[in-house]
């Protein structure tokens, strides 16, 4: 161990760093080179002629340039700075500024994650990582000890209970707490990675299967989403019917759309959250506005363009839908916050949140949806009216909570209008909606019954079976690449087998 003595403080950037040992160079008034530790210091015999300093700190004292004197004491400080770290290792408590544990290693990850606006959802997976696998193994463990096997034991303890994608995400937050590390104020040597050499990825067994890869028997049929949409509407009215009969305390809510949530859900692709924010805004726009889409479509005869504008279905207070563009606009979508609804204050937003790839986008439904997509539409703008009826949710939980939102959200004072927060509680919804439709559809199963989500994987089935591009699937579900999309529904020994038996049956 070191003797004591001056703590060596000095103004200058050391030339190395690492747990709390730093190795400074000469100066003139101090001509050797000074390894320095957190109470206590030593310095080299060699002292270092004051007419090289100078010409070696323009070197930056790299020991291929520099003088052979100034470059004999550099090697005598090195394998002492390399002394000084192995024995500030071996100290059971190293002193230190405040927690420099995993655990608050952890904590300001989720601080970061906040402080750049993440989605909530992020946020909350991050932290029940935390939660259930790195805290309790390693949360007690300083930053500056982690090691390897450190980070391979968090992996092994879950694996006993997770599955392939969630072990990856867990290995990526590890790897994100790594580079937390690495970033000032720095808590970690930048040479040092705990993560090195740890697998955590997950490959496929078979050629053409990805470790993503959705299941078929995972995907419902075109025949269940039918029987499940049937028996979500009739459910739908079975509860409007009850709150409305009930002798003490009658309650009148809008119900009659769990056919149309289906449909719109198996058959265009929205995420929950997304499907749950839709408003007559998503199907339906000002007519002039629609007229102007056809005018300047330059693919389009004038023949055809008379056509399209003669087929443009008109709705109450001049909103129209043109069921020759038969598009649903997605942009935002419900925040769960520990299965409740998350509303952003007026001040914050003037909507609900971005969808997951933070970008608006466009999918398509199919013809034989726009007559209940248009009565829907119908029923909402003439109920509310033409300020808060194209603000109104398509599919509201209890019967439509409008509220006054600015404009902007940069201008909290400036120009308002309505917007619908009654948003469904995704808890709520499989407790009260989802689940006793599904004990009364046909073809569905019960035991273990699809998540309501398996409907966003039918389209993706679905929508290649009819002729759609890999492309347009791609766009219309929000994912980031077609390969992606390709790899987690497409690309199966199964389905590509199943594809060349078909081409080749005539051959």
């Amino acid at each position: 161990m070191p003797a004591k003595g001056s703590t060596g403080t000095t103004r200058s950037k050391p030339l190395r760093s690492d747990r709390g040992v730093k190795l400074y160079a000469p100066t003139p008034s101090k001509p050797f080179f000074r390894v320095v530790a957190i109470g206590q210091h030593e310095r080299t015999s060699e002292r270092v002629p004051v007419a090289l300093i100078a010409d070696s700190r323009a070197k930056k004292f790299d020991s291929a340039k520099i003088d052979p004197v100034v470059a004999k004491a550099l090697r005598e400080a090195d394998d002492l700075f390399d002394k000084m770290v192995l024995w500030a290792k071996s100290q059971p408590s190293a002193p230190r500024r405040g927690d420099r544990s995993i655990n608050a290693l952890c904590d300001r990850r989720l601080k970061e994650l906040r402080d750049r606006d993440r989605a909530r959802g992020t946020i909350a997976k991050n932290e029940d990582l935390m939660r259930l696998y790195v805290r309790p193994v390693i949360g007690h463990v300083e930053v500056a000890d982690w090691t390897s096997e450190h980070s391979r034991e968090v992996i092994r303890a879950a694996r006993k209970t997770c599955g392939d994608e969630r072990i990856q995400d867990l290995g990526r937050l590890l790897r994100s707490l790594v580079t937390l590390a690495h970033l000032k104020p720095v808590w970690l040597a930048k040479d040092e990675d705990p993560m090195e050499g740890v697998d955590y990825t997950t490959r496929s067994r078979a050629q053409g299967v990805t470790a993503h890869f959705v299941p078929l028997n995972e995907r419902p049929s075109t025949q269940q989403v039918d029987s499940l949409a049937k028996a979500l509407g009739e459910r739908g009215r079975q509860v409007a019917a009850y709150l409305a009969g009930r002798p003490n305390n009658p309650v009148q809510i809008d119900r009659n759309w769990g056919n149309l949530l289906v449909q719109v859900s198996g058959k265009s692709g929205p995420r929950a959250g997304e499907a749950f924010a839709l408003t007559v805004l998503s199907c339906a726009r000002p007519r002039a506005e629609v007229e102007a889409t056809i005018a300047v479509d330059v693919l389009l005869s004038a023949k055809v363009r008379k056509e399209r504008v003669s087929s443009i279905i008109d709705l109450p207070h001049g909103y129209a839908i043109d069921p020759q563009n038969r598009v649903i606009a997605i942009t935002e979508t419900v925040e769960w916050d520990k299965g409740k609804p998350y509303i952003a204050p007026p001040e914050e937003r003037a909507s609900g949140k971005e969808p997951k790839s933070k970008k608006t986008r466009e999918t398509i439904y199919p013809k034989s949806l726009v007559d209940p997509i248009v009565e829907r539409c119908r029923i909402l703008l003439e109920r509310f009216g033409p300020e808060r009826g194209p603000h109104a949710l398509l599919f509201p939980e209890h019967d439509h909570r409008f509220v006054l939102v600015p404009v902007d959200p940069k201008r909290p004072k400036g120009p308002k209008r309505w917007q619908d927060q009654d948003w469904w509680s995704l808890s709520d919804f499989r407790r009260s909606m989802y689940r006793p439709a599904v004990a009364a559809a046909e073809f569905w199963p019960d035991e273990p019954p699809f998540p309501y989500e398996n409907l966003r994987h039918h389209f993706a089935t679905w929508a290649k079976s009819i002729g759609y591009s890999d492309e347009l699937i791609t766009n219309c579900m929000g994912h980031h690449s077609v390969d992606y999309t390709q790899k987690r529904y497409f690309r199966t020994g199964a389905d590509t087998i199943a594809q060349g038996m078909a081409a080749s049956n005539n051959l």
